[in-house]
């Protein structure tokens, strides 16, 4: 399973990076199919072997189509939104101080060092 988990996600990492394209989206929609039968073939495992545990306790949950993806899904946009951050950081960390009227020669020297670093 998590083979199939992770198979998944670098199609739909590589997906959502990249341009929208019709050989992109047709090749997540492989994945997409592989994993749904994937994750049949491991329930028919699943079902075979809740049928020889005798009690309910030991038995082993079947797993959700929809919910694995969508949790999938959720990494990626998440996973997607942390690399943005990290590279808007070291913009966001360089500062001017608005309280009081900047001289150009002091922007142009901030500036400098914002791109010197």
């Amino acid at each position: 399973m998590r083979k199939a988990r992770d198979e998944l996600r670098a199609a739909q990492l590589t997906r959502s990076r990249g341009p929208c394209s019709p050989v992109n989206s047709r090749l997540y929609r492989q994945k997409q199919v592989d994993f749904r039968d994937r994750v049949a073939d491991i329930n028919m495992k699943v079902d075979r072997l809740n049928m020889i545990v005798p009690t309910l306790y030991q038995q082993i949950a079947r797993f959700d189509v929809a919910k694995e993806e969508g949790a999938i899904v959720e990494q990626c946009r998440e996973q997607s939104e942390s690399d943005s951050a990290q590279r808007l950081q070291p913009h966001q960390q360089a500062r001017i101080d608005t309280s009081s009227p900047a001289t150009f020669t002091e922007v142009l020297k901030e500036l400098k060092a914002l791109f010197t670093t």
